[in-house]
């Protein structure tokens, strides 16, 4: 299990710590039932990526998708997508989801690069238009 305190201070300072404790132990709770996959990457500094596979009865999406921006463009994110993605594949699921801002066109040229495609747009109130990519597996 990674350490909560650098997971938080890398990934989650806007959020109280509380907050984020239970959003943890929610997440490890559906893993340990088998709904979700909780992926970190470790480098010589500590933790460096972040990642989870979120299992639906419908379907299944890759959510909270972090590299540490001194490492960002090291192989890191496309690592945990890869990883994150092949999991997926193994346990039977037909396809993965992925949503970006579409403003976002660094993650956009990495989701599309490891086979992700457009399946629709959404619209969270007023804030920026995303995108949902699918990639079949």
């Amino acid at each position: 299990r990674p350490d909560l305190k650098q997971l938080y201070a890398n990934f989650y300072p806007q959020l109280p710590f509380s907050d984020f404790r239970g959003r943890c132990e929610h997440f490890l709770k559906a893993q340990l039932s088998g709904r979700g996959y909780w992926l970190v990457a470790e480098a010589g500094r500590g933790l460096v990526g972040s990642g989870q596979l979120v299992i639906y009865p419908s379907g299944a999406e890759l959510a909270n998708l972090q590299v540490v921006p001194e490492m960002r463009g090291c192989g890191i994110g496309t690592a945990v997508v890869s990883v994150l993605t092949a999991i997926a594949s193994h346990i039977g699921l037909d396809s993965v989801e992925i949503g970006v801002a579409s403003n976002n066109i660094r993650a956009l040229a990495l989701y599309q690069r490891l086979g992700f495609v457009e399946d629709r747009k959404l619209r969270l109130g007023s804030s920026q238009p995303a995108l949902i990519l699918r990639k079949v597996l």
